[in-house]
């Protein structure tokens, strides 16, 4: 194959690529990259928006899920969302980007009053004239009466679905980051998607959650109504196919053992194996396809990409993960819960780092918290108070009460009774050095035992 390749670019001329289209991973996708490899969940998005009103597209972040849509699904109307979004901003966006923008109206209403008479603006005046009278002087006072009102009424569902149904065009409407929406706006949101299905209004749900039943759990109607496309992790033989077509384009050859390093690491993941490329790449003036073939080659330089790449992922994460676990306000009587469970699952994902990706068991965190109370020499916590702690953890990162976009670091999955990672870096990290997670858990473990030697 890679001979065929050689003689295609020596004998005919061949189209030049930047090392950003070919490997980088913007939020919009370049309109001829390269590196873009079709997939079988691809052809089944294709097949959900010939069939589907409402389609739900979920999974990893930077797996991606928005360069499926905005490559198969051209008729789009996209909605960025955010964690200050309340339900009505979501319905006045959806009118703006349709046309449909409500105005105010002012009607006005002039009440004039004579001696003995009331007349009432033109009206009054000319029954005044025909008896004679001069209006003019007859006139008491004047008064003016204004009133205002919207053209479409936002507390009836009927008007606003009626006005976006006329503005949208077969279009899909694209809610992307859904998962930054406040859960009871979620809620509310989900609430309508019934009817925009009876309506006909099709809509693109975007999110990084794993499991499948995650808008149907808050909109039950919706059950075999829509489809539910998970976008899924990287096989490595894609990731090949990757590289593949990245070094055709910039005419270029990377060592085995460079990509085998990258692959590792990614965790299946393929905006994180685009950033070691990319970085890589970047180490040997690789800005664009060369005119001639170059080896990139060079042990040293794949192992200080590998650690810069790592290295920027690992003090937020490492942020994140203390601020969940050690809360400023915590309970006299939460027995330290969310620090164990945030030690436990840890301390599963450097034990069974090659199934954690498919979910932590119910079971397997209660087995390794009632082990961690066995160290602490401490009361073992109960299965009931461990899910609903569980169920609540997406909802518990401090900055939620700041308004800011995030993605949740889990997940508990209710149905299947699974703790989801939905950081992807949590795996990049342990795979490139378990050690980098190891320092977490010692230094969660430290402070737990400081605060059990208090009580």
């Amino acid at each position: 194959m890679k001979f065929i390749d050689c003689i295609k670019r020596r004998f005919f001329k061949t189209k030049e690529y930047s090392l950003l289209d070919t490997f980088g991973c913007p939020e919009c996708p370049p309109q001829d990259c390269p590196t873009f490899l079709e997939r079988q969940v691809h052809k089944r998005f294709q097949s959900a928006i010939q069939s589907y009103n409402i389609i739900v597209v979920y999974g990893e972040s930077r797996q991606g899920k928005t360069w499926t849509i905005e490559r198969y699904c051209p008729l789009q109307i996209r909605i960025g969302c955010n964690a200050n979004m309340t339900l009505d901003q979501i319905k006045l966006e959806m009118l703006h980007l349709v046309g449909q923008d409500i105005r105010k109206i002012e009607h006005t209403v002039t009440e004039e009053y004579a001696e003995g008479c009331q007349a009432s603006s033109d009206i009054g005046n000319e029954m005044l004239v025909k008896a004679g009278i001069d209006a003019s002087l007859s006139m008491a006072h004047k008064e003016t009466l204004t009133t205002s009102y919207e053209t479409l009424d936002m507390t009836r569902n009927i008007e606003f679905l009626n006005a976006v149904k006329s503005g949208v065009q077969n279009r899909y409407f694209v809610f992307d980051n859904f998962h930054y929406l406040l859960p009871a706006v979620q809620q509310q949101f989900c609430a309508l998607l019934k009817e925009f299905n009876y309506q006909g209004i099709k809509i693109i749900i975007v999110g990084v959650w794993k499991d499948a039943s995650r808008i149907t759990a808050l909109a039950p109607d919706l059950v075999n109504r829509c489809a539910h496309i998970d976008i899924g992790s990287w096989k490595k033989s894609e990731l090949d196919e990757v590289i593949h077509k990245g070094e055709i384009a910039l005419n270029i050859e990377i060592d085995e053992d460079a990509i085998r390093l990258f692959e590792d690491c990614s965790a299946n993941n393929i905006g994180i194996f685009k950033d070691f490329v990319q970085k890589y790449c970047q180490r040997f003036d690789i800005d664009k396809t060369q005119n001639t073939k170059r080896l990139l080659a060079d042990a040293e330089s794949a192992q200080l990409v590998a650690q810069e790449v790592v290295g920027e992922a690992y003090l937020p994460l490492h942020d994140r993960l203390v601020n969940l676990a050690m809360p400023q306000r915590e309970k006299r009587d939460s027995k330290h819960m969310r620090q164990k469970i945030i030690i436990s699952v840890l301390r599963l994902i450097i034990t069974n780092s090659t199934t954690a990706t498919s979910g932590l068991s119910l079971a397997a965190i209660k087995s390794e918290m009632d082990k961690l109370s066995e160290e602490l020499q401490g009361e073992k916590i109960g299965i009931s108070n461990l899910t609903q702690e569980l169920g609540l953890l997406h909802q518990r990162e401090e900055n939620r009460q700041t308004g800011i976009n995030y993605i949740p670091l889990f997940y508990f999955d209710k149905a299947n009774k699974k703790l989801l990672v939905l950081e992807p870096t949590i795996y990049e990290i342990n795979a490139y050095n378990q050690e980098m997670i190891k320092d977490i858990v010692h230094e969660l473990v430290e402070g737990l035992e400081n605060k059990v030697a208090c009580s």
